[in-house]
This record gives C-alpha cells, sequence and structure tokens, in this order.
C-alpha cells in the first residue's frame, strides 16, 4: 500500500521583506516584473541581501515552495503524503522539517544549504519573488525513491530552477508513464520554457495546473485545448474564479468568497492539495475543482499557512458534494 500523494519539488525557506519601491531591484533584475519570479545565482543572492540591508524592511520567515506547501496542506486535510526533494544540512532545513507536520519527510535529503525565497511586500500588499534554489537544484537521481513513487495514487510535481531538476522529472514522468496519475504545476519559472521546454512532462501529465498569466507563458489559448497540453487543464483565475479546460469544452467555476482575504500566498498551492483530495475521495471533475476553490478561499482568510483547511473542512465539503 503506498501513498495516497508524493509532491516533487522545490523546498524554500520563505523570506518576507516589506519594500517601500521596487524601482531598486528591477535596476539591478530587469527580467524582475511587480507580481513576477525570477531565480537568483549565489553571487546575486549576497548582492540582492545587501539590498534588502538597506532597502528592506524583514517581514518574517516561514516555511515555503510549491511541493512543500500542497504537501502540507494535503497533510492537513488527512491525505497520506510523502515530500521528495532536498533542503539544507543547516538550520533553515531544520526549520523547514519543524514546519511540515502531518507529512512523511522520510524521503527528504538533507545536504548542502537550503533554498530561499526571497518575498518583497510593496506598499499596496503586491508579492514580487526571488528564489535562490541552493540545494534544491543539487537533486540526483539517486535522490528519488523510485519504488516509492510508482506505489503512489498521485505523483504531483512542481518546478525547480536548473535544467537538472527539470531532467530528472521527466525521467520519472516517462517512467511513471502508466501509473499513477500525475499532475503538474509549473509556476512560472517553468512556465516561461514555453510548451516546448516542457513537452517530455506534459506528454505523460493528467492534470495541469496553472494561472491565466502561466497559460499565455506556455503558449495557451483561454478558450481552446491544445493538442500539446494535458488531458485536464486547471486555470487559476484569481476573483474570477477557476476555468477546468478539457478536449471537449471548458468550465468556468466562480470564486468562492473569502470573508476577510489576508494573504494570497500559498493559495494556489492548497487550491491543488484540494484538487487532489477531491480527486482521492472520488468527486466528480466539476466536483473537485469547487473543492478546491473553497480549500483556497478558506486559506485567504490567514497568513501563511495559519488558515489551511483540515480534516474536519475537508469531510463537510465532500458532504455537500456529493448531494
Amino acid at each position: 500500500m503506498g501513498f495516497q500523494v508524493i509532491c516533487l519539488g522545490a523546498v524554500n525557506v520563505d523570506l518576507l521583506y516589506e519594500v517601500a519601491d521596487l524601482e531598486v531591484f528591477v535596476k539591478t533584475w530587469p527580467q524582475l516584473q511587480r507580481g513576477g519570479e525570477v531565480a537568483l545565482g549565489p553571487e546575486e543572492e549576497a548582492l540582492l541581501q545587501d539590498l534588502l540591508g538597506r532597502y528592506g524592511r524583514p517581514a518574517g520567515r516561514a516555511g515555503g515552495g510549491q511541493a512543500a506547501n500542497t504537501a502540507y496542506a494535503l497533510g492537513r486535510l488527512g491525505v497520506e503524503v510523502a515530500l521528495v526533494g532536498r533542503v539544507g544540512a543547516d538550520a533553515d532545513g531544520a526549520f523547514l522539517k519543524d514546519s511540515l507536520a502531518g507529512v512523511n519527510l522520510n524521503y527528504l535529503v538533507e545536504e548542502g544549504i537550503s533554498g530561499r525565497a526571497y518575498i518583497l511586500v510593496d506598499l499596496q500588499g503586491e508579492r514580487t519573488i526571488l528564489v535562490a534554489p541552493n540545494t534544491n537544484d543539487e537533486l540526483k537521481e539517486s535522490d528519488i525513491p523510485w519504488e516509492v513513487l510508482a506505489a503512489a495514487r498521485f505523483v504531483h510535481l512542481t518546478s525547480f530552477v536548473g535544467e537538472k531538476p527539470l531532467l530528472i522529472q521527466k525521467e520519472i514522468a516517462r517512467r511513471l508513464k502508466d501509473a499513477p496519475r500525475l499532475s503538474l504545476d509549473p509556476g512560472e519559472l517553468y512556465a516561461r520554457r514555453g510548451w516546448k521546454g516542457l513537452e517530455e512532462l506534459l506528454d505523460y501529465v493528467e492534470t495541469l495546473l496553472v494561472t491565466e498569466r502561466e497559460w499565455e507563458l506556455l503558449g495557451g489559448d483561454m478558450d481552446h485545448h491544445p493538442y500539446w497540453a494535458p488531458p485536464l487543464i486547471l486555470i487559476k483565475r484569481g476573483p474570477k474564479g477557476a476555468r477546468l479546460l478539457t478536449p471537449v469544452r471548458f468550465l468556468d467555476f466562480t470564486a468562492e468568497p473569502a470573508i476577510r482575504p489576508v494573504d494570497t500566498l500559498g493559495a494556489g498551492d492548497v487550491f491543488a492539495a484540494g484538487y487532489l483530495a477531491g480527486r482521492l475521495h472520488g468527486l466528480n471533475l466539476p466536483g473537485a475543482v469547487r473543492l478546491a476553490g473553497w480549500a483556497a478561499a478558506y486559506k485567504l482568510t490567514g497568513a501563511g499557512r495559519d488558515r489551511y483547511p483540515d480534516r474536519q473542512f475537508l469531510e463537510r465539503l465532500l458532504t455537500d458534494l456529493r448531494y
């Protein structure tokens, strides 16, 4: 009997900074857009730390990374979930592991320096992210528990920065082409590669979860299912809800109301967790998407992981969605 879900992707410490003006950072990294995400090399991370010392104010630290957030959310929902990837053999690595209660961490390698995501929060509350991958980009094939992955019901893949981890994910997709079901949340870093850069992944994925911007970067069209895409495409549209795009049609789902939205960071990862939990519990596709929307809306009412939905939330929603 294997895990219900295995999440595989980058695991980072999220370091929040309040900044009055992004201009100095955009001048240093011209590819940086407000609300976007860029990757950093080792020397660039040191430069960013210097700039933040002068133009930023520390505003907190939390466990992060798409794979880790989704795994934690699934654990909160009572799903048997494991996280595969890397953390540093450092204080940040210990912090990251402590932040993942309810997740099996037996396949999380500790080596090197932990990945860090610097999240710049401007005066309007928009979040712009600069990622220093560190040990995440040192992922090796020997880190992958192949038999454990093969025994899972779902394997959920999220992005890395470098080429080597992506090649390993493509090999995972090829080897697991018959089972289990694969889902992919590419994030902006993968989406910038376009669909051709991810083709060997997309060929084997069942569900692709993207924002509107990521879907555009991949080369997708909101109204048509392209030949290169996985069978199921879930487009996360923020306040506009979500769109399920299939080869036959598309279905739109209104956004579930968050009573007092507090924090959007990680909401997409909770959406993914809600969708996977719904599939595991036998909901049809529309039901799983609605569950995902409710889970994300619930998360929006709290900062960080403070309001990730739990097992009781899931049981209540499953009852409503089945009848």
